[in-house]
């Protein structure tokens, strides 16, 4: 398999997904048990290609893990927009699904494009 996933570091990306979400479950009184969720899922998921993506192709990977942390930033953006202002259902649900889906399909195209040549 041309890309695989370090489970030690894996791990870490979760560990600091679930400290993540703790926090933002702390920060909220009002849905923070949804806010902890989608956190955690999305913290993880763009922490998973950022730590723990290892490849035989250094220059791929590295376009990946670019990719991931720039979510990865704009989701830790958008949960403290969303902890500070009040989370409402619809626009958090719909804004974090939107950002994770994007982040996998870009990186999705990036390890596609190094299969295809």
């Amino acid at each position: 398999m041309f890309f695989n996933y370090n489970p030690f570091l894996a791990l870490i990306s979760a560990a600091i997904a679930g400290l993540s979400a703790f926090g933002f479950y702390m920060a909220n009184d009002v849905y923070g048990a949804l806010i902890a969720v989608g956190c955690g899922i999305s913290f993880f998921i763009t922490l998973m290609d950022l730590l723990a993506l290892s490849s035989s192709n250094g220059g791929i990977s590295l376009n990946v893990r670019i990719v991931s942390a720039i979510f990865f930033i704009i989701l830790l953006i958008e949960h403290i927009i969303f902890s500070i202002a009040g989370v409402n259902l619809a626009p958090y649900i719909v804004i974090t699904g939107i950002l994770v889906i994007l982040q996998k399909l870009i990186c999705y195209m990036i390890k596609r494009a190094v299969r295809d040549t």
